[in-house]
């Protein structure tokens, strides 16, 4: 029976998905074409693009369009893009026209001030591809992109510089071909697009111009860029980044205890689009540390990955539902259940493309167990084929083994793409796993339609009692879900500065497989959005809850038995134009039969080009039916110091009263090249609820050089 259920639903959304293409059709215009030229001489990489005589000849790629605020207009100033190659390098030049320079707004964070971001599609696959970024100030940022998306934790090894002058400002790129991959043959032609973001008119442009509903990294949209030629001899591109630190930590009643240690990360390019990636004693002492939650449901929190080594290519690896049914989750591996990191010993990643289509993966890491557990190892395999039309089929498999228990998780997803506007995709899995037994399976299917004026979409998951991906994450086991989306969006015509209405409406539905009601949430909202960036929205969101066994929130207990309540949801953001950027809202309403309010504003603030600052605050005043009113904060503050593009000093302070923890992380980074560099590190963590042993003060200090041995 289930299985017939599902056929029927996977028929019906594939009917609907074709009748909303029928009904909603997109009209694309050409996409616009460049040429790439060669260089007698490499530029002098110093930013000064139209003094540069190595420029001289090249046809510049111009004729912006908007993405926002005016969709399809011309861009409010013009933009010239230069590109040319000499046998080791790819040479990006790129003038911004600013009519008053004095205008140009530069910050030490690239998504709060003007930029220029260049995305390549060097396989021409129109799903994936790279992003190269800049500010006036020259701050270097790179991206992986896929499926629409991009992934700004990448980092390769290239070069910009930049200046403004009395016309504007412009930038420089380097980009060594042994960062890049591509495909076969010497003569090739990439797919191409560019965004110009000009900050005080919330403006971004586009060469290849973008329908509203999209976005810049939908590489089908893309233009093209002929006359390209790569190095005859592929470049082998072996690179070694030994470590070596010290570290000093203190816990409440004991001795101060001192460490030191050393380890080694390698790259090697197989071929110009296969990386293999080898991690002996892998540290990540100088990542951030997470961001503090406050649990207020009886399902587990996500806490997302943030070291640079997992990171790095992780969407060659994603299969699943972010945040709630992954079958794979990298923080599986080398860090407990309570958020402590585990030591690992080290590692293997081949990633990459085989071919022009087919994408592969292969991950195998050995780390500690958490409480003198064994150690495991944890391996994780994934090949997907590139269809036309941002279609593609995969399967993954994972592993993780300790020698006296193992888990297995095996699973096939695709994805078909009808039309430009729909999307349909699902994916199946089954896991084997010495923790359960039994009804250990997982399957979705998802529908999608994304016009300039409707946006809607259907999806249906079931998840088995015994569904335990060891090496991925789930958040609940044993229920069946349907959720759906409608959105209308009104582009308005200079109405008060109103640029855009999106009335929506959205449900999520839970059932376990007796038919019980396990939860609800039904979502109705009214978004408006300027042209300057502001934005405002009414919500009122209606809920149910089925608890079958009582749990505690914040430590008042919630009793079991079924709960319907209602709350109103307002808030929205100022400007994104200027030094400040606030905003925030509040909601008021029921909460499991009781009465909630929540306050959760943020303030972000840019000095210059050296200072941005940002504070923010969750705030809930709760009354359950059981036990005494309670409140609840969450608050965090931090600032981020740039003393030169690549000398920075950042900090964050947390608090948290629901568990009484004071957390503070401050970071000095003096980066070399890619991600290497000195990193002078202090952690503390003030537990105050009566658990001395979370209590922690750090300092370490970390020193990594990329060496280029190929």
């Amino acid at each position: 029976m289930a299985k017939i259920r599902i056929a029927r639903i996977a028929v019906a959304i594939c009917f609907t998905a074709a009748a909303w293409e029928a009904a909603d059709g997109a009209d694309l215009s050409a996409r616009p074409e460049g040429t790439a030229t060669r260089l007698v001489e490499a530029p002098a990489l110093d930013g000064h693009v139209a003094s540069d005589p190595a420029w001289r000849g090249v046809v510049p790629m111009t004729g912006f369009t908007q993405f926002q605020p005016d969709n399809g207009e011309p861009a409010s100033e013009r933009t010239e893009v230069f590109m040319g190659f000499t046998g080791e390098a790819l040479y990006i030049g790129v003038i911004c026209y600013e009519r008053n320079p004095g205008a140009i707004t530069s910050s030490n964070n690239p998504f709060q001030s003007d930029s220029i971001i260049v995305l390549f599609d060097t396989f021409k696959t129109e799903q994936t591809g790279v992003a190269f970024g800049t500010n006036p100030m020259g701050v270097e940022y790179d991206g992986q992109i896929s499926g629409g998306f991009s992934d700004w934790n990448w980092s390769t090894v290239w070069e910009v510089r930049t200046s403004i002058n009395e016309d504007g400002w412009s930038a420089e790129f380097e980009i060594p071909f042994s960062s890049l991959r591509y495909g076969r043959g010497v003569e090739q032609a990439w797919g191409v697009n560019l965004e110009r973001v000009i900050r005080r008119n919330n403006e971004i442009a586009n060469w290849a111009s973008v329908p509203r509903q999209m976005s810049t990294f939908r590489m089908d949209l893309a233009g093209e860029v002929t006359g390209l030629h790569v190095p005859a001899k592929r470049p082998r591109n072996l690179k070694l980044m030994p470590y070596a630190l010290g570290s000093m930590a203190r816990t409440p009643g004991a001795s101060r205890a001192a460490d030191e240690d050393a380890g080694l990360d390698l790259k090697y390019s197989i071929t110009p689009s296969l990386t293999l990636d080898v991690t002996y004693n892998t540290d990540f002492a100088q990542v951030e540390a997470d961001q503090q939650q406050v649990n207020f449901g009886r399902f587990s929190l996500f806490f997302p990955e943030t070291r640079p080594f997992f990171l790095e290519n992780a969407a060659a690896f994603e299969v699943g539902i972010p945040g709630a049914t992954q079958l794979f989750f990298s923080r599986r591996i080398g860090i407990a259940p309570d958020g402590r990191r585990l030591p690992i010993d080290g590692g293997v990643r081949l990633s990459g493309k085989v071919g022009n289509a087919m994408n592969v993966g292969f991950l195998h890491m050995r780390a500690a167990g958490a409480d003198g557990a064994p150690d495991n190892d944890f391996t994780v395999a994934r090949v997907k084929r590139d269809l036309p039309n941002r279609s593609s089929f995969g399967a993954i498999a994972t592993s993780r083994d300790d020698g006296r228990t193992a888990g297995r998780t095996y699973g096939i997803d695709g994805t078909l793409g009808i039309g430009f506007s729909t999307t349909l995709a699902g994916f199946v899995a089954r896991t084997d796993s010495d923790a359960f037994d039994g009804d250990e399976y997982t399957v979705n299917l998802f529908g999608g339609h994304n016009s300039p004026k409707w946006q809607y979409n259907a999806a249906y998951t079931e998840v088995g009692a015994g569904f335990n991906p060891e090496v991925g994450f789930v958040d609940r086991r044993g229920y069946r879900r349907f959720g759906a989306f409608l959105q209308r969006s009104y582009a308005v015509d200079d109405f008060m500065g109103l640029n855009e209405w999106k009335p929506h409406v959205a449900y999520t539905g839970f059932w376990d497989f007796d038919g019980y009601h396990e939860s609800g949430f039904l979502h109705m909202d009214s978004w408006m959005v300027w042209k300057n960036g502001a934005d405002l929205w009414t919500a009122v969101n209606v809920m149910h809850e089925g608890v079958k066994q009582a749990f505690p929130i914040a430590g008042n207990p919630v009793p079991a038995g079924d709960y319907d309540y209602a709350e109103l949801n307002v808030g929205g953001s100022v400007p994104r134009t200027g030094r400040w950027q606030g905003g925030g809202g509040f909601a008021v309403g029921g909460f499991y039969n009781g009465n909630r309010v929540s306050l959760f504003p943020f303030l972000n603030y840019r000095q210059d080009e050296t200072l941005t600052a940002f504070a923010s605050w969750n705030y809930n005043a709760i009354d359950l039916p059981t036990g005494e009113p309670f409140k609840v904060n969450l608050a965090r503050v931090g600032f981020n110091y740039s003393f030169t593009p690549k000398v920075r000093l950042r900090a964050l302070v947390q608090y948290n009263d629901a568990d009484e923890v004071v957390a503070a992380n401050v970071r000095f980074s003096w980066l070399r090249s890619g991600n290497a560099g000195l990193f002078l590190v202090y952690n503390e963590v003030d537990d105050r609820s009566g658990a001395p042993m979370r209590s922690r003060r750090e300092v370490v200090l970390k020193y990594s050089h990329l060496f280029d041995v190929l």
